[in-house]
């Protein structure tokens, strides 16, 4: 199946995916090591909140639902396009997470980060053709 995509859209959400983390504590957005059960549910409300800090600045309806969604496994819309979409941004926000590093841990190699990311298409939640698109720009 081939899907049409709006890469402006996708380049929008994925300058702004990550917006509501300015209203995550500090403590928690910079932890060293695992997070608890309470401070992944905080971390996991920075999509909510950019949306909602966003939908007043004009921007679409559509990016909107990106920022949204970028972290929601196996999204099921009536809107498939939106899905990829979704995919789409979630592996590369997944990809840059895991090869930079961060407070709870060391940047990965390409070649460590496409497996983690691959398991994720064997567990069905990412699409086969998202992850060959993925790696095809890693390596070019």
């Amino acid at each position: 199946m081939k899907y049409e995509i709006n890469t402006e859209e996708i380049q929008q959400a994925a300058m702004l995916h990550d917006y509501g983390k300015v209203l995550i504590p500090k403590e928690i957005l910079y932890k060293e090591g695992k997070l608890t059960l309470k401070e992944r549910k905080i971390m996991d409300l920075h999509s909510e909140f950019g949306y909602q800090i966003l939908k007043e600045k004009g921007i679409s309806e559509r990016v909107l639902n990106l920022i949204k969604q970028h972290h929601k496994k196996n999204t099921t819309n009536d809107n498939k396009k939106l899905d990829i979409e979704v995919q789409i941004l979630e592996v590369a926000d997944m990809y840059s997470a895991l090869t930079e590093d961060r407070a709870y841990h060391k940047a990965y190699s390409k070649e460590e980060a496409l497996n983690i990311i691959y398991k994720e298409v064997e567990a069905g939640i990412i699409s086969k053709k998202v992850y060959d698109a993925l790696k095809k720009s890693v390596y070019n």
